[in-house]
């Protein structure tokens, strides 16, 4: 098992080049294959598109300008990955949303790499964002980057891991092995309120997924830290305090009037994290 090609998002946005270099990083590290993906979109079609050009020509026109934006961040993708030393890449143009895209495309990888949303900058339409479809219909890792804060996951990086039993934390800490393998610490920690602990983890916290990690080759190391405050919060403080260069979590959703919706651990991991964070849902 291994990671093998790797899929980032690429657009016109300002992080875009830090996105790419992190996603370069990795591969350069795993020896693989990176693609760089930029969608289209589409644009609407103003009310008073029928005058001089009519709305066939003003949407061909329209059309013709994301494309050339979209062949623009290819060609920067490029550029900068073969400056990284990448040998294996490729650039695609997708005329589609991202959120539509995106997905489909990281089915075909082992891992995706995506930014925050920047609450400084425009929303993405259409909603939900591109980030939440990849995590929740991909079937795939994602790997989130802050979008202020150390985007570079280092081979020899400290990990933090927050296990809760659940299948999507499973999911988890089974993409991540390739990454778990080569740190230098790996600390599996399971947050849970003290009344709890012991009936959805029994007498040894964690001690399971220690042994198995420990099976791989992993250096793990497993805690039990009783929390009064949200896990997620919890996660980002533990977080800090040992230095972790990433985070590793199961990513949670439901189906709510048929829009995907976060749970409020990834919420929070994906939203504010200021280091990257590996989710699998």
């Amino acid at each position: 098992m291994g990671i093998r090609t790797i899929l980032v998002h690429l657009d016109s946005r300002r992080h875009t080049p830090a996105r790419v270099e992190s996603a370069a990083a990795l591969a350069l590290q795993h020896e693989a294959h990176l693609i760089g993906m930029a969608s289209t979109g589409w644009v609407p079609i103003p009310a008073d598109s029928a005058g001089a050009l009519g709305i066939t020509a003003y949407q061909e026109a329209a059309m013709n300008q994301l494309r050339d934006e979209a062949q623009a961040c290819v060609q920067r993708f490029e550029e900068q990955v073969r400056r990284l030393g990448v040998l294996s890449f490729e650039g695609r143009v997708d005329l589609s949303y991202a959120g539509d895209s995106m997905p489909l495309a990281a089915r075909y990888c082992d891992l995706t790499v995506v930014t925050q949303t920047d609450p400084d900058e425009p929303r993405e339409a259409p909603w939900p964002p591109m980030q939440q479809e990849v995590l929740l219909q991909s079937g795939r890792p994602l790997l989130v980057l802050p979008y202020a804060g150390e985007c570079i996951v280092p081979p020899a990086a400290r990990v933090l891991v927050g296990w809760n039993g659940s299948r999507e934390a499973a999911r988890a800490m089974h993409d991540a092995l390739p990454l778990l393998e080569r740190a230098a610490h790996v600390e599996v920690v399971v947050f849970e309120p003290p009344e709890s602990v012991e009936q959805n983890h029994g007498d040894l916290p964690g001690a399971d997924i220690g042994l198995w990690l420990t099976r791989h080759g992993v250096n793990v190391h497993v805690s039990y830290v009783p929390i009064k405050v949200a896990t997620g919060e919890a996660l980002l403080s533990h977080a800090a305090d040992i230095g972790a260069h990433l985070i590793v979590a199961g990513g949670y959703g439901h189906s709510r009037l048929r829009e995907a919706i976060l749970g409020g651990v990834t919420r929070t991991l994906m939203r504010t994290s200021p280091v990257p964070v590996l989710l699998s849902h």
